[in-house]
């Protein structure tokens, strides 16, 4: 099965356009992600997105906002001008989960830090790092 995640940043903002036949909409964004290494260049991919995506696609996303994008990969083989055959690779949108920025985060933070139950909650919760198995057990083997 082939499903591929990718959080990236937008480079060019969404763009519709529709089928022939039965005027589905899709829309077409170009992300720009980080490679895996620091010393990878940062790669540039084509989203598609088909129907409902599409809409959501133009509706609700810009350039330069971060996102998550779920959906399948594929390569297509393009002729050049020159007569070479050159690989691209595309992404078509299953889901797409919009990232906050830091700052949206620490401001919604600051907002409910009023709460009492936000504090206690803070407070009582802490990582428990017993072991899962006890380090006695009664087994004579």
């Amino acid at each position: 099965m082939n499903h591929c995640l990718i959080q990236a940043v937008i480079t060019s903002a969404p763009q519709m356009r529709y089928t022939k036949e039965n005027q589905i909409p899709i829309a077409e964004m170009i992300i720009n992600f980080k490679g895996l290494r620091s010393e990878d260049p940062t790669r540039e991919l084509k989203i598609l997105g088909w129907g409902n995506i599409a809409q959501e696609m133009i509706d609700e996303l810009k350039e330069g906002q971060n996102i998550v994008i779920e959906g399948r990969l594929r390569m297509n083989s393009v002729t050049r001008k020159d007569g070479t055959k050159e690989k691209q690779p595309e992404l078509t949108a299953s889901k797409i989960h919009k990232i906050a920025p830091v700052e949206v985060i620490q401001i919604d933070q600051k907002e409910n830090k009023g709460s009492s139950d936000k504090k206690e909650n803070t407070k009582n919760s802490s990582w428990d790092s017993s072991p899962l198995v006890p380090e006695v057990d009664e087994i004579p083997f």
